[in-house]
């Protein structure tokens, strides 16, 4: 039986262009995931010539890649010595830009991987094919030609997945949550994952974070779940090859479909009748999950809706904060205490800076001299502590709060008291329960923290079976995990054959 393990394939810094250095990447990516890669910028073979409208990013560009150059092996060595088997892998990776083909990263298991350039895809997968590279599309889903995936050059045995959700949106079908909104486009039709699949290809899915200040695993900017046999360099490079991967948005949501007791990413023999099992264990609230053959949806699964016993029962409790002035740094110092029961498990949710554009925008230096803007400092049955750095919201649809989602065991009646910076909260579990209560520091306009919801860990839960029959000579199935806090989890297919 696999692990579940997880990652961010594509993350920036100041190593080629962005913010912050490689060692706070991989800092703060050990801080939250199993691997990672901090992905230079390297080449753009039709760069456009044009510099009455296209200057900036000419410069910015060639600048950067001349920086990734420069410090190639220095960021080889450094992801190579922030390796430690059995417990964290950083791979090495470089990004390929195109108009025609679609930007691309280039991977290798490691710990080298040699700087190759090509003046199109085709070529560029044969040189890399020689130092066993592959090379992944990203941010697909804008239009073909304008840096979206052009299928007509995919070649599945080196592309076994694609990127399908970052800091750019969603380019997974035509309804999926998280639009495109940079200045980049919109998503076109054909160029979703989902295009893809009915031409026929064969191809995982994941997410990452594109996060350009040195943040792997940012959360609710994109993550990838593999089921490896264990933390090593050969154990995930090979789920990687065999697709055993998925997307997610930030929650660590497990999710898993068999199909016949085949894995995600598998092709299976089914000409007769087709068994499901579903399993998924989310971090909070899950509204709906759903399978789709063949890109639509077929069956829809909900979790159980309980009623908790008041003297003993396991929850889920999310504590957010953040908020207040966009323009004035907040230096958070929390203790929780739980006064009956136990924390069980915590799965920290921060995030980095909401730098998008690879310049970057002038709040992005308030934070680059911290190592950990964040960090649980204390952990035991009934308590725990952290610190943390924030700042308002970028704006409405910019998110810059952070998190911490605990497992409980505990009744209704026992009383969660809460010491943010001098304030004193306190709430019982009863009083959470499928609700969250806010409270202000200092008055209106000022940083704030949420406590709750508490949800029973039922109500994140769905196990099920399910049967089919065949649509399709071959059919591809796949499943997609909604939670009611809009974290996502989207699977690699299975593919069904007659």
């Amino acid at each position: 039986m696999y692990q579940l393990f997880w990652g961010d394939l594509h993350s920036h810094c100041s190593i080629s262009y962005g913010h912050g250095s490689v060692e706070q990447a991989l800092t703060r990516a050990r801080q939250q995931l199993d691997f990672c890669s901090v992905t230079g910028h390297a080449f753009w073979p039709d760069m456009p010539t044009d510099r009455d409208s296209y200057a900036e990013i000419i410069d910015y560009h060639n600048e950067g890649f001349a920086t990734l150059a420069g410090n190639w092996d220095r960021l080889l060595q450094l992801q190579a010595d922030g390796t430690k088997e059995d417990k964290f892998v950083a791979f090495p990776s470089y990004e390929w830009h195109s108009l025609e083909f679609g930007d691309h990263n280039v991977y290798a298991a490691g710990p080298e991987l040699p700087l190759l350039d090509a003046p199109d895809i085709v070529t560029l997968k044969q040189m890399i094919a020689g130092h066993n590279g592959i090379a992944i599309p990203h941010h697909i889903g804008y239009r073909s030609g304008f840096r979206g995936i052009n299928w007509d050059a995919f070649q599945e045995e080196q592309s076994p997945f694609v990127e399908i959700f970052s800091l750019h949106g969603c380019s997974l079908s035509e309804n999926a949550a998280y639009p495109m909104l940079h200045d980049m486009g919109p998503r076109d039709w054909g160029s979703m994952a989902e295009a893809g699949w009915e031409r026929g290809l064969r191809f995982g899915i994941i997410a990452s974070t594109d996060h350009h200040a040195a943040y792997p695993g940012s959360h609710g900017d994109g993550r990838l779940g593999v089921f490896a046999d264990d933390i090593s360099r050969k154990g995930l490079w090979d789920a990687l090859l065999a697709r055993r991967v998925y997307a997610a948005t930030g929650d660590r949501i497990d999710a898993r479909m068999f199909l016949n007791d085949a894995w995600i990413g598998e092709s299976v023999y089914a000409p007769n009748e087709r068994c499901f099992v579903i399993r998924v264990r989310g971090a909070d609230a899950i509204d709906r999950v759903e399978l789709l053959r063949n890109g639509r949806v077929v069956q829809r699964f909900y979790p159980q809706s309980v009623t908790p016993n008041p003297q003993s029962h396991s929850y889920r409790l999310r504590l957010t904060w953040g908020w207040g002035r966009n323009t004035i740094p907040i230096d958070w110092n929390c203790r929780l205490q739980l006064d009956a029961g136990s924390i069980r498990d915590v799965e920290t949710c921060f995030s980095g800076q909401a730098v998008v554009a690879p310049k970057g925008a002038a709040s992005a230096s308030v934070l680059d001299e911290i190592d950990l803007p964040h960090e649980v400092t204390h952990r035991d049955e009934h308590s725990i502590e952290w610190r943390s750095v924030t700042q308002g919201n970028l704006s409405m649809r910019h998110d810059q709060t952070q998190a911490i989602s605990l497992e409980v065991d505990a009744p209704l009646d026992a009383k969660l008291k809460l010491e943010a910076n001098g304030v004193s909260i306190e709430n019982s579990l009863e009083e959470l329960l499928r609700r969250g209560r806010s409270h202000f520091l200092r008055g209106w306009l000022s940083e704030a923290i949420r406590v709750g919801p508490l949800v029973p860990i039922e109500e994140c839960m769905v196990e099920a079976e399910w049967l089919d029959l065949a649509e399709r000579d071959v059919d591809t199935y796949r499943l997609q995990v909604a939670q009611h806090n809009g974290q996502w989890a989207w699977l690699s297919p299975v593919w069904a054959e007659l």
